[in-house]
């Protein structure tokens, strides 16, 4: 804190400020006299602020969080203080040669002089005042600028914790796909088909989406589209026929960034209930578009009558709840996602802003 009133040009400016005022306040008696009761007043406000905020605040308030001590504490200073700013103002105003208000001075302090009224309530004046508004500012301003910190400190905390969780979310591949596609990539190789080098270069380009590309925050979503376009390929690996898929694309900016691996657990979870290659009249329709405001993704798939009652895809697996995490963390404000099972088709349609 010490370094941060240091290096704050506000604080100086105010205290030279000050001293100006109290100095042609007093002007008028004499320039000595103004000089040593504009560096006294100085002094004082200087001693409240500091011990206010480097000591009272950070030992009572924050850290014990002792406001009654803290509020006892204030009322010992403010004391202090008074006694201390009168005391040096009798033993220094006398020597200089000030005859017209030292007399005033002197007067008012013998009549007054052993009185209760000029103990505690002749305190109550000027520099009072000035000494009340020197606690209750550096209260108000050290005390906002500790929870300033608390709160970046909350946010930075939370921002680590946030990428951590996205690092763990997007590093989870799914094993079940990619030993189908090593499997398959298996066969082709053994039965010397020649859609096996093809079939490599895929699934290394794939890998090396998910294990490189993927560690950024955002990619551009022409790279998204080629994964799930070499992802649907080696779906119709599972077939020795066509597919009923589709999958159509209108993009404005194939270099929109976006989080990655973000639309591939859905497109698994209609591969995953429609089981293609098991069903003819089975279907996966995909439809993503792009405009300058938003993007939308729609899934569309039939439901194979072995989906069991409680295996509902509207919930689906560990991949559906990732990308939700995913989207409420990101996209928090950004997003809707509707999920509708009607029976016998299962839609998903997802809208993202980028306004």
């Amino acid at each position: 804190m010490l370094e941060k009133i240091k290096n704050s040009y506000s604080f100086p400016l105010i205290t030279i400020g000050l001293f100006a005022f109290f100095f042609f306040f007093d002007y008028w008696i004499g320039p000595w006299f103004a000089l040593l009761r504009a560096t006294l007043s100085i002094s004082v406000f200087l001693f409240v602020i500091l011990t206010n905020s480097l000591v009272l605040i950070p030992k009572l308030f924050i850290e014990r969080r002792n406001k009654l001590f803290y509020v006892i504490s204030l009322i010992f200073l403010y004391i202090i203080s008074i006694k201390a700013y009168l005391a040096i103002s009798e033993f220094i105003f006398p020597y200089l040669d000030q005859e017209s208000f030292f007399q005033e001075y002197e007067y008012l302090r013998e009549k007054l002089s052993g009185k209760l009224e000029y103990q505690w309530i002749y305190p109550f004046g000027f520099g009072s005042v000035f000494i009340l508004m020197s606690i209750m500012i550096s209260t108000v301003l050290t005390v906002s600028k500790y929870d300033e910190e608390r709160k970046e400190k909350e946010m930075v905390l939370r921002e680590e914790k946030m990428q951590a969780e996205l690092k763990f979310l997007r590093s989870q591949i799914n094993p079940h796909f990619l030993f189908n596609a090593l499997n398959n990539i298996y066969t082709m190789s053994y039965m010397q088909m020649p859609q096996a080098p093809d079939n490599i270069a895929k699934l290394s380009e794939m890998l090396r989406y998910l294990l490189y590309d993927c560690n950024e925050d955002r990619v551009e979503l022409s790279k998204e589209i080629s994964y799930l376009h070499n992802y649907i390929d080696f779906q119709n690996l599972k077939t020795e026929g066509e597919q009923n898929i589709q999958f159509d694309i209108d993009i404005k900016n194939p270099s929109r960034l976006l989080s990655p691996v973000l639309l591939e657990p859905f497109v698994e979870n209609a591969f995953k209930y429609s089981k293609l290659e098991e069903h003819n009249d089975g279907f996966v329709n995909l439809h993503l578009k792009e405009d300058h405001k938003e993007l939308i993704f729609e899934v569309h798939n039939s439901i194979s009558p072995e989906v069991i009652p409680n295996n509902d895809p509207s919930r689906g697996g560990i991949g559906i709840e990732n990308v939700k995490k995913r989207l409420s963390l990101i996209y928090k404000n950004q997003h809707t996602l509707d999920i509708v099972n009607d029976g016998d088709e299962f839609k998903i349609i997802l809208k993202i802003s980028f306004q």
